[in-house]
């Protein structure tokens, strides 16, 4: 399968066929996500957690948005528009739909073939990522550290206990100001906090 950057030339389109939003429930948030979703849905962020968000069994630091009915659809697809109910502040997995990361860090990428159309005119991969809201553009930095950040937890994981990992969901996830605008600063911030913590605990052994 050819590898893609940000200046390959793809077939894409969208007819609002549904495949990117159907037989879901492994669609990441990050605190990031939470907080943008949150905000755009006019609801407290404990709100949306509880309503729209499951926690994944094996990682309780990490959070998927629920799924509906028996084709597992995206609580967030709206069937009146066929498609996104938060379109401009979607995570990063919806935007890079049908295009799969290869490497995030350089930008490469597969097309998993699942949004092909013949009649459709050739636009870059960069087009399809960041389109009018450039969220791709905008996040991916941020979407990568927060990766790193918990594959470094799950390494430490065998040392943290199950109240400590429900506190530190609670920093990472809870502890925001949805009002100011500096949301990645506070992400980070609590990232930092939680990893601050589990450095001075192992210092301590």
């Amino acid at each position: 399968m050819d590898i893609l950057t940000l200046k390959s030339k793809v077939r894409l389109g969208c007819t609002r066929c549904e495949k990117c939003c159907i037989y879901r429930g492994d669609i990441r948030l990050n605190p990031l996500n939470i907080c943008k979703i949150s905000k755009y849905l006019k609801i407290p962020i404990k709100e949306f957690i509880y309503e729209y968000t499951d926690r994944l069994e094996d990682n309780k630091l990490e959070l998927v948005l629920k799924t509906t009915g028996k084709l597992k659809q995206c609580i967030l697809y709206n069937k009146d528009i066929k498609g996104c109910s938060i379109h401009s502040v979607k995570p990063m997995q919806c935007v890079m739909f049908p295009l799969v990361p290869e490497n995030l860090k350089r930008n490469y990428f597969y097309n998993s073939n699942q949004c092909i159309l013949k009649d459709t005119k050739e636009i870059t991969v960069n087009e399809w990522l960041n389109g009018n809201n450039k969220i791709y553009k905008k996040n991916k930095k941020i979407c990568i550290e927060w990766v790193q950040f918990i594959e470094w937890i799950q390494q430490e994981k065998h040392q943290i206990s199950d109240d400590k990992l429900e506190e530190f969901y609670k920093i990472l996830f809870e502890n925001y100001n949805l009002k100011k605008w500096n949301l990645k600063y506070q992400m980070k911030r609590n990232m930092y906090k939680v990893e601050k913590m589990i450095i001075n605990k192992n210092l301590n052994f």
